[in-house]
């Protein structure tokens, strides 16, 4: 029917943005809080997630919803974040979830094979050529999310609590992280990192001025981000080697809020990239994520 209403959700590490088509046609997007499900739960996540679509749908039914849903790479917590969803809108016949991956690799090149490496809150790279699906990294906070803001933030906190030890001097970096985190001294700062729940998006919003720093020579901040693009590069190549893409000219698409912008971190990133994997070029977002899995959503009905 004409007036079928789709939704389709991008949901990350620092937002979730919902976007409305009636009859395919855009007509409405909105925000709500994080919703990664690794760092939050997938409860949190959800809750998120349908506080989003509701805004979007302002009382109306979807006929489709698609979510595309940082932390859904995990079976368990794509399971858990459909059932939410289903029990949550129960008027929508056709829900799917799916982690951000693909949504974001389509988001740029709508088909074919391509590499997306994505770099926000957390980090992942994907590919995908012919049948073949490569992840590479994505493992959260804990056990990955190399070269992504988290990463990036927590090396700037780790630092701090060597200048507090006396064994690295303190800069602009380490200051900025001591304010971000009310931490003028070693306990105050343990105190705030080892709080029950730790909070992901404080420590990976330290990220964006790390990388200002680094572009105006800041030799602390500059030393973090060439690390981070030195991870985000071994996820390119393992991806693209596992894909089969390694020597194929892949398109590579820069997606995620660090590399949405030109910065030392995707000037380093993309150097690496065309040194690494032949004939790589670089693209970066045409469209929205929200939009792109706008796309997915109607494709449902």
């Amino acid at each position: 029917m004409i007036d079928e209403i789709a939704v389709g959700v991008d949901a990350g590490g620092t937002a979730t943005v919902a976007a409305l088509s009636r009859g395919r046609r855009l007509e409405s997007t909105a925000r709500a809080g994080p919703a990664n499900a690794t760092s939050l739960g997938t409860f949190a996540a959800a809750a998120q997630i349908a506080t989003a679509v509701r805004r979007v749908t302002n009382g109306s039914d979807a006929q489709a919803l698609f979510v595309a849903a940082a932390g859904a790479g995990r079976a368990d917590a794509r399971d858990a974040l459909l059932s939410s969803l289903r029990l949550a809108f129960p008027q929508t016949t056709r829900i799917a979830v799916e982690d951000d991956t693909r949504v974001a690799l389509r988001a740029a090149l709508p088909e074919g094979p391509g590499i997306v490496v994505i770099a926000g809150t957390g980090s992942i790279a994907y590919a995908e050529n012919g049948d073949l699906r490569i992840r590479a990294g994505g493992a959260g906070y804990l056990l990955g999310d190399e070269g992504s803001a988290f990463a990036i933030g927590l090396a700037a906190l780790k630092l701090l609590a060597r200048v507090y030890d006396g064994r690295a001097a303190a800069d602009e970096t380490t200051d900025l992280a001591a304010r971000a985190f009310d931490a003028n001294d070693r306990d105050t700062l343990l105190a705030a990192i080892y709080r029950a729940p730790l909070d992901v998006a404080r420590v990976a919003a330290l990220a964006p001025s790390i990388l200002g720093f680094a572009g105006k020579g800041n030799r602390v901040s500059a030393k973090i981000v060439q690390g981070a693009a030195q991870d985000l590069g071994d996820l390119v190549r393992t991806a693209a080697q596992h894909s089969g893409l390694k020597d194929a000219s892949p398109s590579v698409v820069f997606a995620g809020g660090l590399l949405r912008e030109n910065s030392v971190l995707s000037f380093l990133l993309e150097t690496r990239i065309t040194n690494e994997v032949a004939g790589a070029s670089v693209l970066r977002l045409r469209d929205e994520p929200a939009h792109a899995a706008l796309r997915f959503a109607e494709a449902l009905l």
